[in-house]
């Protein structure tokens, strides 16, 4: 039987690469973004793939519900989809902004998987879910509070999962990534592409991120079938120092 994976954030960076990386492994995609031509372009390049077009902080049940049933099935669910806001310290960030990056990073998630759960729980054998955090939710730097707190969020929604659902057979885990060389590593970052070889000697293995790295990693999780509630460390060692 084919399995089915639902991405979202799909269009760019980690989620392109894991779509490609799931699509290889033999999975049928459903590509998840807000950008419509983004997703159907990486869908394009990939043998069993649909696009679903919508926003997860509003339409998740619905953008789920479209990809099962285009799909035939729902096996695999990536959390992926997040943004972030950088250089502002917390007395002075708008609470709009605090709400947007909770909005997006966690709460949006936990709708995601609300509406994909009861898809899960009706499907037999190994299910899985991997959230995708970031190392800043346990390595801070200056002027991301909101987006920290809500990828320190997701890493006890993690665990919480794990705990809940494995009786089902349903396994869930995180990864963490460190600056990967995506669009969102540009958020707020006018100067990235000059300083990339400065920041890069910050980690043991001297490179960044690239989204295969991180992709190479949420297959083997999706894969691993006595592997749950493990936050995982995705970062060129970078946490270690």
């Amino acid at each position: 039987m084919t399995r089915a994976a639902l991405v979202t954030g799909a269009g760019t960076g980690i989620g392109a690469a894991t779509a490609h990386a799931l699509a290889a492994d033999g999975y049928k995609v459903a590509l998840v973004g807000r950008r419509r031509e983004l997703c159907a372009e990486v869908a394009a390049q990939l043998e069993h793939a649909v696009v679903i077009a919508g926003d997860i902080t509003t339409e998740a049940k619905r953008i789920v519900d479209e990809a099962h049933d285009a799909l035939g099935g729902l096996h695999v669910v990536v959390n992926n989809a997040g943004s972030i806001r950088r250089n502002v310290r917390l007395h002075e960030i708008p609470l709009k902004r605090w709400d947007e990056q909770l909005d997006v990073n966690l709460t949006a998630h936990f709708k995601v998987l609300h509406a994909a759960l009861p898809h899960l729980l009706a499907e037999t054998g190994d299910r899985s879910i991997v959230n995708v955090g970031s190392t800043l939710a346990h390595k801070l730097v200056p002027g991301i509070g909101p987006y920290a707190a809500a990828k320190g969020g997701l890493v006890s929604l993690t665990k919480a999962l794990a705990v809940e659902y494995g009786p089902d057979g349903i396994r869930a885990n995180a990864v963490m990534p460190a600056v990967v060389k995506t669009p969102l590593a540009h958020t707020d970052r006018p100067d990235f592409e000059a300083k990339q070889d400065e920041m890069a000697r910050a980690y043991p293995l001297r490179r960044l991120g690239e989204p295969e790295d991180v992709a190479a990693a949420i297959v083997w999780l999706a894969k691993a079938p006595w592997i749950s509630g493990t936050i995982l460390d995705v970062d060129g060692g970078f946490s270690v120092t």
